[in-house]
């Protein structure tokens, strides 16, 4: 049974896993898609401008100084008249200028220039441009080991003044024909579309950075999923076999029964029910209880690891760039590498810190009340920190517990927790814990302080109730301080109390033996 299962939880975590990797890989591929349209796009709109300033603005002053005589009619020089010259020379010095990659073309299937000779791939697309089939064009093209991003934009059509140069040879400037000859580039009509401009822009570097941001999300969301479903198959385990022992003693007491009187078997059979009834109440509070407290601890993991994970994200784009660069040299790479294993570490060191918290305690020990402060300044520093709240633990004496050191950290945790999301629920100003430990009347004695305006129930120990709760129904169980009660009282020889004091609430966790 437990291993069908496993199977079945494996089986939906794996597929929870592909969808979300799936979602993942759409998105990162959308982002190279948008990075590259937004570069091509900025630039040929920039140079279709251009040219349109040339045919609109240059070309009628130039005619019109030809027309009152200050320039030779027959004159023509490209560095004034023709866009394509002006277009094509300016963006090759941009391109010089940035070490930029790009591919720029003005493709015509009839160009007075042989450099602007569209190929047959162009030509379909031009084509497709003059019966109105397409606005503009845009694919991945691969060629010679790199991608790059293809976007071409049609050029206006044919207007009354283009058609000076573009009609018949008779028409056009000597200067031109003397430039060009007097073969290409005419029998042009009015409102007919000539060419096309388009740009090519390499990628692959930019697909290299997103595959990189893709498998590091991938990564980390596998390690939460193997943690989450580590942690559902132990609770998995351990309620099977109360649920076996439980049958087990259910088959014994129901064979002594059988041996019994009729009188005898209506009372044990009265009890049994009244403790199965309690028992099972237990068992799902505490259930709930780690399932929420698992929950939490997921979340603090979340917490702990967000920085790390964007720290080693820099460490390797540095890395790339720098070996792009030429510039990265052996006591540069090592350094990094320390750098990257020091996050690490400190990853691996979390999760070993979140395993030990997990792991139930066997035999009571002694221990000192520093270390179960810190235990929970390690498990909660990061919930708090994204949080803005400030944990101040004071130690008067570091008296020395007897008991479960794990319970009783995730008695604290608890306390902290619910403190934490008091101060979210009422936006308080400048939140603040306080973890105090003293000795009064010589008994060993917690406080745990908050400034988050206290509590308002009447009467105020309701809170240790079963299944009472001040949150809301989709974020409590009200089981928490419950089972904190009971964790205290019944495994650590203590007992647990609450007030409002100036603030905000105060616990008070006060041990029974003696110091």
């Amino acid at each position: 049974m437990f291993l069908r299962t496993s199977k079945k939880i494996f089986l939906i975590f794996a597929l929870l896993y592909l969808v979300l990797g799936f979602l993942f890989y759409r998105f990162y591929e959308h982002l190279v898609l948008e990075e590259a349209r937004r570069q091509v796009t900025a630039v040929l709109s920039s140079f279709n401008a251009l040219r349109t300033y040339i045919e609109t603005v240059q070309k009628p002053v130039i005619y019109r100084l030809q027309k009152e005589g200050k320039l030779d009619k027959n004159f023509f020089d490209p560095k004034l008249l023709s866009a394509s010259y002006i277009a094509r020379h300016v963006l090759t010095n941009y391109i010089q200028d940035n070490n930029a990659g790009y591919q720029y073309k003005l493709a015509a299937t009839n160009p007075r220039n042989p450099h602007n000779k569209a190929d047959s791939f162009e030509t379909g697309i031009l084509h497709q441009f003059r019966s109105g089939k397409l606005k503009s064009y845009s694919t991945i093209l691969e060629e010679g080991g790199e991608q790059y991003f293809y976007q071409a934009l049609p050029l206006g059509k044919n207007e009354a003044s283009c058609m000076r140069c573009h009609s018949t040879p008779d028409r056009a400037p000597t200067g031109l024909i003397r430039l060009y000859g007097n073969k290409a580039g005419f029998g042009e009509k009015i409102g007919q579309m000539r060419a096309f401009i388009s740009l090519k822009v390499p990628i692959s570097h930019i697909i290299d950075q997103h595959k990189r941001d893709f498998f590091i999300t991938l990564f980390g969301l596998f390690v939460l999923f193997a943690i989450f479903y580590q942690l559902f198959v132990l609770l998995h385990k351990k309620d099977l076999k109360i649920q076996e022992e439980r049958e087990a003693k259910e088959n014994y007491l129901e064979t002594v029964n059988a041996q019994l009187g009729e009188r005898i078997e209506q009372e044990v059979e009265q009890r049994l029910k009244q403790e199965h009834e309690l028992n099972e109440q237990e068992r799902l509070m505490t259930q709930q209880s780690k399932l929420a407290g698992m929950g939490e601890m997921i979340g603090n993991i979340a917490h702990q690891w967000r920085q790390p994970l964007t720290q080693l994200s820099s460490i390797l784009v540095n890395l790339e760039l720098r070996q792009e660069r030429g510039k990265l040299d052996n006591e540069l790479f090592r350094r990094k590498i320390t750098e990257a294993n020091e996050q690490i570490a400190f990853m691996s060191g979390t999760i070993d810190d979140f395993r030990e918290f997990f792991a139930p305690d066997r035999v009571p020990e002694h221990y000192p009340v520093s270390r179960l402060f810190t235990t929970v300044e390690k498990l909660m520093r990061a919930a708090l920190k994204n949080n803005n709240i400030h944990l101040v633990t004071t130690i008067d004496t570091d008296f020395i517990l007897e008991g479960y050191p794990n319970e009783m950290a995730q008695t604290l945790v608890n306390l902290v927790s619910n403190a934490k999301d008091v101060f979210k629920e009422r936006g308080t100003q400048d939140p603040e814990i306080v973890l105090h430990a003293f000795v009064k009347e010589g008994h060993p004695t917690i406080t745990i302080t908050d400034n988050a305006g206290g509590i308002h129930i009447e009467p105020i120990e309701k809170v240790f109730e079963p299944y009472f709760s001040t949150k809301h129904a989709s974020t409590g169980t009200g089981i928490g301080l419950y089972m904190s009660k009971t964790i205290i009282e019944k495994h650590n020889q203590g007992s647990i109390s609450v007030k409002n004091v100036k603030a905000g609430a105060q616990f008070t966790i006060q041990f029974y033996h003696s110091v």
